[in-house]
Order: structure tokens, then sequence, then C-alpha cells
């Protein structure tokens, strides 16, 4: 199935003012930017699968996601069909997005690559990385993207630990 991509975007806008009790004021502002397209002006991406407001809980143990087909996943068209009922063969994935949303009650989210077939295209193997509640991971891996491989580097891992989280995840990957 032919997949047309009408708009995207990735942005983050990181600002601030500080000043001393001296008087001395430091400020700061910068945009990072990217229109996910390559410099012929196509998008570099051409499948999207993304989490809202899932609740991860420390009693449901790891999910697992199969950044190449989405394995089991089932967002309701099917396991392992994105929201537009599209299988996903992934080769890349270009941009990745995870939050730990700021709930009175959250916990601390990990990613955790000592899975068995990492995708260590944001952590090495074995490497862990915990995001607290209000915490966010944006990685946008340019034109080129970051390499999955179907059986071998292709497994992410994310856990509640202590108390239960909610999450956003997202990324956006190319089947070539």
């Amino acid at each position: 199935m032919a997949v047309s991509v009408t708009r995207a975007s990735a942005g983050l806008n990181v600002s601030s003012q500080v000043a001393s009790g001296t008087g001395a004021v430091h400020s700061f502002s910068k945009a990072f930017e990217n229109d996910l397209k390559n410099s012929s002006g196509n998008f570099i991406f051409d499948r999207v699968f993304a989490l809202e407001d899932y609740s991860l809980t420390v009693a449901s143990g790891n999910l697992d996601i199969d950044l190449y087909d989405l394995g089991s996943i089932d967002l309701g068209a099917g396991a392992g069909e994105d929201a537009l009922g599209l299988s996903h063969a992934n080769a890349k994935i270009h941009l990745l997005a995870i939050q730990n949303k700021d709930i009175t009650t959250g916990g601390t989210l990990r990613i955790d690559n000592s899975v068995a077939n990492a995708w260590t295209g944001l952590l090495p193997a074995a490497a862990t990385l915990d995001i607290p509640k209000g915490g966010f991971v944006v990685v946008q891996f340019g034109d080129a993207g970051s390499t999955v491989t179907d059986a071998s580097n292709h497994m992410l891992r994310l856990s509640a630990q202590t108390t239960d989280c909610e999450i956003n995840f997202a990324f956006f990957s190319s089947q070539s």
C-alpha cells in the first residue's frame, strides 16, 4: 500500500534567563527544528507508531516493542499493524520520542537494553536509562536514520519502576 506523508516536523525550544545576586543575567534561547525531509525535499519516513496516554504498570511487567515489525502489539487494526492498518518492516528509525507523563502518582520509566536482540540505536546493549515522571527523551536521527534489523537489533523494552507510569511513545520509521 502506498503511503503519502503530507505533513511532519520535529521541534524543541529551550530557553532560560538566570540572574545572580549581583545583577548579572545570562539568557539563552535555542530552537532545534527538522522538517523530516531529505535534501530532495521528500519525507524521510513512511511509517508512524504511537502510544498515547498508555498506562504502564509495575504489575504488567515489561512493554517490549519490536521496532522492526511491532510484533504482537495490536492497536486495534491487528497485531503488527499501526493505527492506519499498515504493516511494518522497518529498516530505519528516524525519530523516537518517549515521555513519562507528570501524573501525581507517576513513577520512574526505564528504557532497558538488557533484553535479547536489543535495539542499540539509542543505548548500547545492556544499558538502561531511567526517566523520572515529567521527563522525556526525543532523538531525531537525521536523514540516514538509525538501523533496525529483524531478529538481531530491534527490541526496545520499557518498564515502570516501583510505581505505575503513564507514557507517550512514538517513532517515525522507514522501510528502506
